[in-house]
């Protein structure tokens, strides 16, 4: 083992790379000297800490500075994915239970490097329960070919990452620290890396873009409206961040017991009373079960006041974001992710306070009834919330909102739209790396009993391979979607605007005249997209957020 000397004893800082072998390249940043490989036509730089390992007195406090090391450290190979639960088919390749020591980042160049090149930093999604680095799809074959730094980023998860009972809010006070979103805070510490060290592998400072989908998209958002991350990222693209509202630190949110109230319970199920105790608990006592997401018994993120200030919609129609260039969208079947939990829709509408007459008129057209439900969720929290985020944008930095519609040829007849999740190996450019598609065409002439088998799988533990992205690596379409998609989204991070010679016009997007950029097979522009029914929505939302005094933004 390599001796760990502190960071404050590195003498100096060496921002050009070394290429000792052309094999072998050697990087030296803040802490140390790096040994990457080369594969898939990339360089690689895996296994980086960004900050200290989380572990004994540092369970549940920010991200402290990373240690430094002698010699060289090898880069070549992927770290320990952060502790979760594993789920059958979803947690390949993350090599679980995972460890604490996982406060690691990983770097891709393009092979022939370059300088100042533009650095695009990837937030994975998993509802910030599950999923790492190491998964497959987030191998940025397409982006790096188009001439982008990527990095790929580790984050505390489950109760490990987010997690605020009062004993601990009582410590961080006593400290000056902030509390309780340790992940989010995670993410912020690995942009401070990035500032610092990413000129040594040719990458610009000054040109950040973060990135994240699901939970991760959710995270851009936060970080779009926190004044911790201020200044360390010039770009932002959120995808399928859906918008529902968060629970409060002490206090009752929308309904929602506070996350003090969450922990206690929690903490009361692992039998413990004191901080001391839980700090003594081994890692996989505090993995939390699957089950624990859809029972409530995981608070996840919550407004803390100091890193995360309050939900994204009311502080974006406040002119609260971050000035920057911004891509927002959402898949046509985002709310597959909310089918296993979905309501029956009378339970719903009562909820939402929704016309039953209304909603059988709007959604009378949905074929399967059975994800009607989730449907009417989805125009609420993915494609109102989007265009909301979107226009809220007006007068503060250029917007661009998409629509992902596209599904190989093979699985087009048995999903009732692109699903959570499926865009993210067309945007990295990972088809090869991904499960592939039936030989023969799936029937799509019952998809409510293939949706109702995926979800009883969930309820076993098993993530199905219905709701996980699968494609044609030989299909020229699916190639051809790929560099679309990759093209924008390295185009945008160059430059702030997503446009590319050859594809449709995408423009700024503007609310009142809701064009957004449409990826499917046989149109490349969508013009008020589901209008009727994600107007409504958006009626209820702006109720629910209280956002009836922002009349002249939406």
């Amino acid at each position: 083992m390599k001796k760990m000397i502190p960071i404050f004893l590195v003498l100096s800082v060496f921002a050009i790379s070394v290429y000792a072998d052309e094999q072998k390249p050697i990087v030296q940043i803040q802490t140390g000297a790096l040994q990457g490989a080369y594969e898939n036509s990339m360089l690689v730089f895996k296994n980086i800490p960004y900050a200290a390992p989380p572990v004994g007195e540092l369970r549940w406090r920010p991200p402290q500075t990373p240690l430094a090391w002698s010699g060289v450290r090898d880069a070549s190979r992927f770290g320990d994915s952060c502790p979760q639960p594993s789920v059958k088919n979803l947690s390949t390749g993350l090599d679980l239970p995972g460890n604490e020591d996982c406060l690691k980042l990983n770097v891709f160049t393009p092979a022939k490097g370059g300088k100042a090149l533009p650095v695009m930093v990837w937030f994975h999604g998993g509802g910030l329960f599950v999923d790492g680095t190491r998964d497959p799809q987030f191998t940025p074959i397409n982006l790096t070919k188009n001439g982008v730094i990527v990095v790929t980023v580790e984050y505390r998860l489950g109760s490990l990452g987010f997690f605020a009972p009062k004993e601990l809010i009582e410590e961080a006070k006593a400290k000056g620290e902030p509390v309780g979103n340790y992940g989010t805070m995670d993410q912020i510490a690995s942009l401070k890396w990035v500032k610092s060290n990413i000129s040594a592998f040719g990458g610009d400072p000054n040109n950040v873009t973060i990135f994240g989908q699901s939970a991760g998209g959710r995270s851009v958002t936060w970080l779009m409206v926190s004044e911790a991350a201020r200044g360390l990222f010039h770009k932002a693209i959120a995808q399928s961040a859906q918008q529902s509202p968060l629970r409060g630190l002490t206090e009752k949110r929308f309904g929602m017991p506070p996350e003090t109230e969450v922990d206690a319970k929690y903490m009361a199920s692992l039998g413990v009373s004191s901080l001391k105790e839980l700090r003594a608990l081994p890692t996989q006592k505090l993995v939390l079960d699957p089950s624990a997401f859809y029972k409530g018994e995981f608070g996840s993120s919550f407004v803390d006041g100091q890193i995360i200030p309050g939900d994204p919609l009311p502080l974006f129609a406040a002119h609260k974001q971050a000035q920057v260039p911004f891509i927002i969208g959402t898949n046509s079947w985002d709310s597959s992710f909310l089918v296993p939990g979905q309501p029956p829709v009378d339970v719903l509408l009562k909820k939402l306070h929704e016309d039953p007459k209304t909603i059988a008129k709007l959604y009378a057209k949905v074929k399967d009834r059975c994800i009607l439900s989730s449907d009417i969720e989805g125009d609420m929290i993915y494609r109102a919330s989007t265009k909301m985020l979107a226009g809220s944008m007006k007068g503060i930095a250029p917007a661009y909102a998409y629509y992902f519609d596209y599904l190989s040829k093979n699985i087009r007849a048995s999903h009732p739209g692109a699903a959570h999740t499926f865009e993210i190996p067309y945007v990295f450019g990972s088809l090869a790396l991904m499960p592939q598609t039936p030989s023969q065409p799936e029937s799509g002439v019952d998809q409510c009993r293939l949706i109702a088998h995926a979800t009883a799988d969930l309820k076993k533990g098993i993530w199905s391979t219905y709701w996980y992205p699968s494609m044609d690596k030989n299909s020229p379409q699916d190639q051809a979607m790929s560099e679309k998609i990759s093209q924008s989204w390295a185009a945008f991070a160059k430059t702030g605007n997503p446009n590319v010679d050859g594809q449709a016009h995408w423009p700024i997007y503007d609310i009142k005249q809701d064009v957004m950029r449409d990826f499917t097979y046989d149109r490349e522009i969508v013009k008020n997209l589901l209008k009727d029914r994600v107007d409504y929505q958006m009626t209820h939302l702006k109720e629910i957020f209280g956002l009836e005094f922002f009349k002249d933004i939406f």
